[in-house]
């Protein structure tokens, strides 16, 4: 444990490793809240808010990691808030089951020698916890097939063109005209295409660029919204009541509306059309091994822009 965070560390914890004396245990008792609390940064089921000092390293992990599974943020900062000497690169890989391409069961990652000692890895928090700890069972295909860098992650919070914002999607970083292909099998409920021209919102002025809509409800118990932004202009190949299936291609990336460069913007909605985690949605083994080339081929001269 990282004693000069100890002190502050305000987690939802029923009980310990060790034994606390009883005013200490009240003062946890008190404690128990709904969300984390660690010197102001809070981890929900989908969210952790004040992020912006973990973001680079996150990032840094996922476009090491991520062909080989999704492991979210607030399941690192699990046990990175308790122990920060683990970074996040170790405990990514640590969270992550390679073969299943998902992350791991969180009493696997608990047998760990590494954590199996932290307050987290006890029986009383996993319980208390599970909501945030959860794997994802998502059945979407990975939107690309091509090489890509994560630039942005859902609800990240961040600054674009001066002002703060928080993300409400995944931005994928990818030359210009990049095919896209359709996540799920659905039907195509919008197709808004609006700039001519594959210009960034600096030059364009445009804040709404080129879209993509499909409704996925053809495998699912509850019906999911995907948006496809900043899409290449006139590249779209379906129409607004077309049937899609995994893979279809709809459109290819460009940086059109509110963006800093070529990217696909990746955003998923639930039925009641509230925000949710769309990489939590996908299933990477749907993707052969040779849909992903490296991130960054030092051959392509690819270097991703911030995107937006």
């Amino acid at each position: 444990m990282n004693k000069g965070k100890k002190k502050n560390i305000i987690l939802k914890i029923i009980g310990g490793s060790t034994i606390l004396s009883v005013a200490f245990a009240m003062v946890i008792l008190i404690c128990v809240l709904m969300i984390f609390d660690f010197f102001g940064t809070k981890l929900t089921k989908e969210k952790v808010q004040h992020n912006e000092e973990y973001a680079d390293a996150y990032k840094t992990a996922l476009n090491t990691y991520l062909k080989d599974g999704y492991v979210p943020l607030q399941r690192l900062l699990y046990f990175y808030l308790e122990d920060s000497t683990l970074t996040l690169d170790i405990l990514y890989t640590m969270n992550q089951n390679k073969e299943a391409k998902t992350a791991r069961e969180i009493e696997s990652v608990c047998e760990d020698q590494r954590v199996k000692n932290m307050t987290a890895c006890t029986n009383v928090n996993i319980e208390e916890n599970k909501d945030y700890l959860v794997v994802s069972t998502g059945h979407f295909n990975f939107p690309l097939k091509s090489e890509f860098t994560v630039t942005s992650f859902f609800n990240e919070q961040r600054t674009v063109y001066g002002e703060s914002n928080t993300h409400n999607g995944w931005d994928l970083a990818v030359p210009a005209q990049t095919p896209v292909y359709s996540v799920c099998d659905g039907v195509v409920e919008k197709v808004n295409f609006t700039q001519d021209s594959n210009l960034p919102y600096d030059q364009s002025g445009n804040s709404v660029g080129n879209t993509i809509t499909l409704k996925c409800d053809s495998d699912y118990d509850e019906t999911y919204y995907v948006i496809f932004a900043h899409l290449y202009p006139n590249s779209a190949k379906v129409r607004e009541g077309d049937t899609v299936s995994h893979w279809t291609q709809v459109a290819t990336a460009g940086t059109t509306g509110y963006s800093t460069g070529n990217h696909l913007h990746y955003q998923v909605e639930n039925e009641n059309r509230e925000l949710v985690d769309g990489m939590q949605l996908i299933d990477f083994t749907l993707s052969s091994s040779s849909d992903f080339n490296d991130f960054k081929n030092p051959n392509t001269g690819f270097r991703p822009p911030l995107g937006n």
